[in-house]
């Protein structure tokens, strides 16, 4: 035999039996066989171990997990053990031994079970064990053996069963696997046959094959083969409908088949892939078409209690349309318990303070509230910024993934493409890990403004018609950058901005472990939520807070450093012209400012962006004709006082000068101004 290497380790005993994989029993080998120094002939069966009576007649027998089920991880790679056992004793040939229920498919009256999906485990399972034994060495023989299928009806199941049945001839008929007339056994070579042998051992090819070989049990009852429900009517096998029909769906004129697939929480998500109607119909044929679920169309309607729906149904003017929801409910379920891990780790992300001083815990909690008890209210966008490190900014990322599961999309800046949404489209949440928008693009930007505040959004991927559906979206930034992330105008009211420190300037030690430790308590905390009272009760504005509840240094530091260079020269010239002139008023018309900005600016600005600005940003715009005093520096320095008519913006030294400068400029006007009266 040409085998690879391997070196050889003595095998450690426990009882009877070796165990050469302790953590899960992966392979039992016996003493006997341990210590036979050659091995012509390797039997093989599955664990659990049932052929004890072997071991007693010194039949060279193993045990060897997962050769019944193809999604056994002992078969991604030949177990290191049995391949060092191969070598080590010179195997020639390996016959798999399996008990006489094997070909039994578990039919019972009144279950929707497919009876294939056993047959086809043990199947694909030997066909990966074969795959792996011949990567490991092709001369090695591969034989197949059960017990006859007609022991199971004797209630003999495993080799100890039929010893038991049979004591003086059960080893001499195993041990004779080449022979055809086998009485105890059915026996296929698979290294000198095909697999195809062993798939019509299984009589897996059609149905009538099928229900011919099982005909005692199924008699005339339902049953399902191939994800096809038959019947047979005393005369033939009738087809009566297909069962994998609830993994498709046409919407509109287009065809989807429903997958789950694990995300990185080991949550299983379904989606909704595109699939062809052409190899529908080469699967299944074309009338397991006809039995697919029609909708009209997909509808977004978020909804976290038990009165989900994922069949919308719409009637007007007598036309009753069938949509289908496009969000998944949410799986949980609250319970009445403790919370500790997740609410310390909710105070430290929510710790920063408002520039009120108010800590924003309450906000944050109000905020997860919202989301899971009125998922269709609009909620500012929710930044999370820090150029620490071992903040926890997307561990908050990664708890909210776990509660609405397929209902959030993490994204990085390249998945976040404004042309095609279909992997974030509909989404409650859709977040942006380490994200960062350029100042320069306004396509971007204004995606975002839309998906915050816009009532519907495009649901759109590649090669596919976009359709429109309703937009509820709840945006999330976490970032490490404090400064400029993206822009933010002055004034702008859809971003709440939070600083996270690090745990370490907050006294808390990193655990590892914490994420799995709050999946454990989300159902004690969305029973927290369930019976909690708003802090913020009433709604007030388009994103239910107040927005001065969620104004934020941090917002300000981004607002400012993020200003457009007309924003910056605007202010900058008009933070000067108060000092120069110490007015508290000053009025300029849109050429008086269009001339002045200029004359000094790197960049030349047009009287229309500048009127642009002054009523986007700061909502000023030009009053009626009047007069009005232009304040102006002559060549020597000097000031002088201007007579002039026009249409006047009007600005306030208030606006455009810190409190100090105003302060030490104004004196004697702060002191008159009326003071707020006493609660």
């Amino acid at each position: 035999m040409s085998t690879p290497e391997i070196s050889y380790k003595p095998l450690k005993m426990i009882g009877q039996m070796t165990n050469l994989s302790e953590e899960n029993q992966a392979i039992m080998v016996s003493k006997s066989v341990n210590d036979q120094k050659t091995i012509a002939s390797l039997f093989v069966t599955d664990l659990p171990f049932t052929a004890y009576s072997a071991l007693k007649e010194n039949i060279p027998i193993v045990g060897y997990m997962g050769i019944t089920n193809q999604y056994s991880e002992n078969l991604q790679v030949l177990h290191p053990d049995f391949a060092q056992l191969l070598q080590k004793k010179k195997v020639n040939t390996v016959v798999l031994v399996y008990n006489s229920d094997v070909l039994d498919p578990g039919f019972s009256h009144g279950s929707d079970k497919d009876l294939s999906g056993s047959l086809f485990s043990v199947f694909f399972a030997v066909k990966k064990f074969k795959q792996l034994l011949n990567a490991f060495d092709r001369d090695i023989t591969l034989i197949w053996t059960n017990i006859k299928h007609q022991f199971a009806f004797e209630q003999v199941i495993t080799l100890d069963d039929l010893e038991k049945k049979h004591p003086d001839r059960t080893f001499t008929s195993l041990q004779n696997f080449k022979s055809q007339e086998n009485p105890f056994f059915d026996c296929i070579n698979l290294t000198e046959n095909s697999l195809n042998r062993l798939f019509s051992h299984f009589r897996l090819k059609d149905a009538i094959t099928f229900y011919s070989y099982h005909a005692d049990q199924l008699k005339q009852y339902e049953f399902v083969f191939r994800s096809v429900c038959y019947c047979h009517d005393g005369d033939k096998l009738e087809k009566i409908k297909y069962t994998d029909t609830r993994l498709y769906l046409r919407v509109g004129p287009f065809f989807y088949k429903r997958i789950m697939v694990k995300n990185a929480h080991d949550q299983f998500e379904e989606v909704l892939k595109p699939w062809s109607v052409g190899e529908i119909r080469r699967d299944y044929g074309t009338d397991f078409i006809k039995q697919i679920t029609r909708y009209d169309s997909f509808v977004n309607k978020p909804n976290n209690s038990a009165e989900y729906q994922r069949l919308i149904t719409s009637s007007h003017n007598g036309i009753v349309s069938n949509l289908f929801n496009i969000y998944h409910p949410v799986d949980w379920e609250p319970v009445a318990g403790e919370w500790p891990v997740i609410e310390k780790f909710l105070r430290h992300i929510f710790t920063a303070c408002n520039v009120d001083g108010e800590v924003l815990y309450e906000f944050g909690l109000d905020y997860i509230q919202l989301s899971y008890q009125n998922p269709r209210q609009r909620l500012p966008i929710l930044a999370l910024v820090s150029g620490e490190r071992n903040t926890g900014k997307s561990t908050f990322l990664d708890f909210l993934k776990l509660i609405y599961g397929a209902n959030m999309a993490i994204l990085d800046n390249q998945r976040f493409n404004p042309k095609f949404t279909s992997h974030f489209a509909g989404k409650l949440f859709v977040a942006i890990d380490e994200g960062h928008i350029p100042l320069h693009d306004k396509t971007t930007k204004e995606m975002i403004k839309n998906m915050a505040t816009g009532k519907v959004m495009w649901l759109e991927g590649k090669g596919s018609n976009a359709e429109v559906i309703e937009n509820f979206t709840h945006l999330l930034f976490c970032t490490n950058d404090e400064r400029n992330f993206m822009q933010i105008d002055s004034g702008e009211n859809r971003f709440a901005v939070l600083k996270v420190p690090s745990f370490r300037k907050q006294g808390l030690k990193d655990d590892p472990d914490m994420l799995e430790k709050m999946r454990k308590e989300i159902p004690a905390f969305l029973n927290f939520l369930h019976n909690r009272q708003l802090h913020y009760p009433v709604k007030t504005t388009r994103f239910w807070f107040p927005d001065q509840v969620y104004v934020t240094e941090a917002l300000q530091v981004v607002m400012d450093n993020t200003k457009s260079i007309i924003e910056r020269e605007l202010e900058e010239w008009l933070n000067d012209s108060f000092l120069t002139f110490g007015e508290i008023e000053l009025n300029y018309t849109l050429t008086d400012i269009m001339q002045e900005v200029n004359k000094y600016s790197e960049s030349k600005f047009s009287k229309s962006r500048i009127k642009e600005v002054l009523a986007a940003i700061y909502n000023i715009k030009p009053g009626k004709i009047t007069r009005y005093i232009y304040f102006n520096i002559k060549a020597d320095g000097e000031t002088e006082e201007l007579n002039r008519i026009g249409r006047c913006c009007t600005f306030y030294a208030k606006d455009w000068m810190t409190e100090e400068e105003y302060k030490g400029l104004f004196p004697r006007l702060k002191k008159k101004e009326p003071q707020p009266p006493d609660n």
